[in-house]
């Protein structure tokens, strides 16, 4: 019999499990009320591959061209299919995108579960909340309300399954179970060329996963083996990735930060502390705030990261950490090429779409100060981590706060772009450039293939 007054352990889980989805759960509410079917952006760039598609034209050339700096192979791929299915709609992509942020939640809830503290702890549920919400932040809302955002979320998605299913086949060398370790470890593969083939991004996950492996807790016959097929794959994928590569025109310098390595910084740390708080903007519609503390606050996050690193290192740790380390050098190395490559053209405000990036860090570093104050009881892993959790929480209703803000004014927008796009033939020239920020003869071209197919706006009354 229960004692009185005495909750029941299992409830107590239950109840933690249905916290850590409630995020997952707001994040399709967010899609629902503020998504609008209409082109958007770079989606316009899409149009013509579904007419090819529709014709039977389209060929290997037309999936892997550039875009920009990358090569989106599959993420026009699974636009393309979805498309098809959907007359393109534009909301069923962001449906999409919340669904990939889902499995990468799962993911990561199966390595803090296996890595981090005992599924057995009451602490399990509960103490991986933050992540959750990390993982569905209203802040990055240009990911969530733009279906062609799918290109970064792709990237995202498969780099934590890559460096995921490396962790699971670094574990099962060591227990025996070979069959298994060669099926995670072809999965890592696979969903690391997934990853590079979305964005250009994705070709970090290569060198950041032979660092997993190096400092994996592994044998060393088979780690050579396994660093061996590692570092053959990811120089294919890099070799075949800059194939035919030019670097667009309108790009800016890459030399620029060198010449001026305190924006660079100043770039990076925004980046980082706008993933939490601060100035967040797209550089499209909207701009959020004027003034930001995001710098300060990416600076007391990589004093935090830091930190975790002396203590894991001074603990002789660095193997059972291999999967957070790497999910930090993967966020590290994609900031700071962001920084890089936008550095020129920086206004103080930094585009949204990058968030997603940025969040990975602090899932990394919280992870490891979870698990280094699990494990080991004392003063300093306890304070560092609740300094931790006490940022993301607090940033929790403000991302909230102001996504739902954002959500309601591109909500606005976007449904006057589809009203133009649906009634194209009869409106200015002038007022379709505004509305739609693209070229007129894009927009009139674009509606004209959108309406002989019936896709997107024509699809619907």
């Amino acid at each position: 019999m229960l004692k009185k007054g005495k909750i029941p352990t299992g409830t107590i889980k239950v109840v933690s499990y249905l916290l850590i989805l409630l995020p997952a759960a707001l994040g399709f509410l967010y899609v629902h009320s503020f998504g609008v079917n209409v082109v958007a952006q770079d989606s316009w760039a899409m149009v013509p591959l579904f007419v090819k598609l529709s014709s039977g034209t389209i060929g290997v050339s037309d999936l892997v061209a550039l875009h920009a700096e990358h090569r989106i192979l599959f993420p026009r791929i699974a636009m393309l299919l979805l498309g098809t299915l959907t007359q393109y709609n534009s909301v069923a992509e962001m449906y999409l995108i919340q669904s990939c942020l889902l499995v990468i939640l799962i993911s990561l809830l199966f390595a803090f579960k296996e890595n981090v503290i005992s599924k057995r702890s009451l602490l399990f549920p509960i103490s991986f909340l933050p992540i959750a919400f990390l993982v569905f932040s209203l802040r990055q809302y240009e990911n969530m309300l733009t279906g062609f955002q799918i290109a970064f979320v792709f990237v995202q998605l498969f780099s934590v399954l890559s460096l995921y299913f490396l962790y699971v086949s670094s574990r099962h060398v060591s227990s025996g179970r070979k069959g298994f370790r060669k099926v995670a470890f072809l999965a890592a593969l696979g969903s690391g060329t997934v990853a590079t083939f979305s964005a250009v991004q994705g070709l970090f996950v290569w060198p950041v996963g032979l660092l997993q492996l190096l400092i994996s807790p592994v044998e060393k016959p088979a780690k050579k083996w396994l660093v061996g097929v590692w570092g053959l794959v990811g120089a294919g994928n890099w070799i075949v990735y800059f194939i035919g590569y030019t670097n667009p025109p309108q790009n800016p310098s890459l030399l620029y930060v060198l010449e001026h390595p305190r924006t660079g910084i100043e770039l990076f740390l925004t980046l980082l502390g706008s993933s939490l708080f601060g100035t967040l903007g797209s550089q499209n519609f909207l701009l959020v705030g004027q003034q930001s503390f995001a710098p300060a606050i990416g600076l007391l996050l990589i004093c935090l990261v830091v930190a975790s690193l002396l203590l894991i290192y001074r603990d002789g740790k660095w193997g059972e950490n291999s999967f957070w380390i790497a999910l930090l050098l993967f966020s590290f190395l994609v900031i700071a090429s962001i920084a890089v490559g936008r550095a020129e053209v920086w206004i103080g405000d930094v585009a949204s779409r990058y968030t997603n990036f940025a969040i990975l860090s602090i899932i990394g570093v919280y992870a490891i100060l979870a698990k280094q104050a699990f494990a080991k009881k004392s003063y300093l892993t306890t304070g560092l981590l609740g300094t931790l959790s006490v940022l993301v929480l607090l940033s929790v209703p403000v991302s909230y706060t102001e996504g739902v803000e954002v959500g309601r004014a591109l909500k606005v927008e976007r449904e006057n772009a589809a009203l133009t796009l649906s009634t194209y033939e009869s409106q200015p020239d002038a007022l379709l450039a505004e509305v739609h920020r693209r070229p007129t003869q894009e927009i009139t071209e674009g509606g004209r293939l959108l309406k002989s197919l019936g896709y997107n706006v024509f699809s619907e009354p």
